[in-house]
């Protein structure tokens, strides 16, 4: 089941407290960390403990079946199976306060994943993206799902040139470099 680096966790979770959204999107569900750190810190921390009084609206991307698990519809609202780029190309704009990109553009080729990111902009008042940066990332097939295969590499120059209204640079376990992105049109 796809995970992903815990370095950047404490600053991703301030970036949406701060954006506080009603409607999120997690595309590239895996583990479903996002939609569970979305749900206790959008809705516990605001005193809305029990599910009866939640409010956000989180919904899930999730292009292999296998992934998810019965644990998910307790945080998600509804998780999509589906290619992400099909389905947020088909999105009405603006559907969506925060779109996380948690470790998933990677996954495209490049000419996609420009494409995706810029509908996400015109999705989603914000974007948070977590990246792997440079080629150090290499991966392929991994637990039988060739989604989860690094199909494009990226530089801070490159994503620099989105609308970023905040961003953090982190070192994972062995060294490596990958960031925090949060970018809005707005």
């Amino acid at each position: 089941m796809g995970t992903s680096n815990w370095q950047n966790i404490s600053f991703c979770v301030e970036q949406i407290r701060m954006i506080s959204p009603n409607r999120v999107l997690d595309i590239g569900v895996g583990f479903g960390r996002w939609g569970m750190l979305c749900r206790e810190f959008l809705e516990v921390w605001n005193g809305r403990v029990f599910r009866k009084q939640w409010r956000v609206r989180i919904e899930g991307v999730e292009i292999f079946p296998k992934n998810v698990d019965p644990y998910h519809a307790y945080f998600y609202n509804q998780i999509h199976i589906g290619d992400a780029y099909d389905f947020v190309h088909a999105a009405d704009p603006q559907q969506y306060d925060l779109i996380i990109l948690g470790d998933v553009l990677e996954h495209f080729d490049k000419v996609r994943a420009v494409s995706l990111l810029n509908a996400c902009l015109m999705k989603g008042r914000f974007v948070m993206l977590n990246i792997p940066i440079g080629s150090n990332w290499p991966q392929g097939t991994v637990y039988g799902n060739a989604h989860e295969t690094h199909r494009s590499t990226w530089t801070t120059q490159e994503l620099d040139q989105y609308p970023v209204k905040a961003k953090q640079h982190f070192k994972d376990y062995i060294n490596r470099d990958f960031s925090t992105y949060v970018y809005s049109r707005y």
